[in-house]
């Protein structure tokens, strides 16, 4: 399995329930906080988008995406053109039998499509480390075909109440997830420090797939240095500079990660689960387990 995949697999919890929001004129929405990642990503018009952590508001044009990562509150439309209304509540109380929310009595002029995916405190962690608060990818960019292709297939199953709908949907929001993170990293490398950064990185890119294809195997910073055809010293500064961590930190960590999705989904004893990720016993696994969430391992399954 590829990085990106695993990394995925194995935090995404569920799939919020996604939406398609039609209006006409001028609006004004204000929206709480939730412990998602939350996207959006304009059919047709115009829009602004306030996310707390941006200066500026975003202007969205046709085909535009947009991913919010922190978590914080944030704001849709133009304040200085309508009197802002609380859109959580909004969309609640206003959603027809077909699914949509419509503001607006003439026919809309702005299509949005929104939804979220939702991890867990431990994922949702993971992931805020490794991505900016906010992720503008613009409709035009040559970066973003895929996107625009996969956008328009969810435009069209969010509110068609067609059968499968929910299972066409969840299965579009994981690739239009993916898409949007593959636009992101060709069009800023990733730029920061983190593990999408490594995975931009051509050398420690190569040194994470191999891992990740392989998370159970012997892995040193002599065999990733190897993975990545630098010297050990080398590829131990540079992943640092990258990623944040040292190499044998990001291994750890990781295979406790997956550890910790295996307690919760599936009924495998611990000493299996350990083995399975590399640990050659279930005590060192439960010792580092602790050390990193604060909790025993089979505290997972008593919840």
């Amino acid at each position: 399995m590829d990085t990106l995949s695993d990394i995925l697999n194995v935090l995404t919890v569920e799939r919020a329930a996604q939406v398609r929001f039609e209006s006409r004129g001028a609006y004004a929405m204000r929206f709480k906080g939730v412990d998602h990642i939350k996207f959006g990503a304009v059919v047709e018009g115009h829009g602004l988008l306030h996310a707390e952590s941006a200066v500026e508001p975003i202007v969205l044009e046709p085909g535009d995406f947009y991913l919010l990562t922190d978590g914080r509150p944030y704001r849709s439309g133009d304040p200085a053109k309508a009197r802002e209304i609380d859109g959580d509540a909004y969309f609640a109380a206003y959603r027809d039998a077909d699914g949509i929310v419509r503001f607006g009595d003439a026919p809309p002029d702005k299509v949005v499509i929104g939804g979220s995916v939702r991890f867990d405190q431990e994922g949702a962690t993971w992931l805020r480390g490794a991505l900016p608060p906010v992720i503008h990818i613009k409709g035009s960019a040559p970066t973003a075909t895929a996107l625009r292709t996969t956008l328009g297939l969810l435009a069209h199953e969010v509110g068609s109440g067609a059968p499968g709908q929910g299972i066409v949907i969840d299965r579009l929001t994981d690739v239009l997830l993916v898409h949007a993170l593959r636009a992101h990293l060709a069009a800023s490398g990733a730029a920061g420090t983190g593990w999408l950064a490594g995975l931009a990185d051509r050398r420690i890119g190569r040194a994470l797939r191999s891992f990740h294809a392989s998370v159970d195997g012997v892995w040193t910073v002599e065999r990733l240095a190897a993975e990545a055809g630098m010297s050990r010293s080398a590829f131990a500064a540079h992943f640092r500079a990258q990623v944040g961590m040292s190499p044998i930190d990001y291994v750890a960590r990781w295979r406790l990660h997956r550890v910790r999705r295996a307690l919760i989904e599936s009924d495998l004893p611990f000493g299996t689960i350990a083995a399975r990720n590399g640990y050659a016993s279930r005590t060192s696994c439960s010792q580092s387990f602790k050390k990193l969430f604060g909790y025993p391992p089979l505290q997972v399954r008593s919840h």
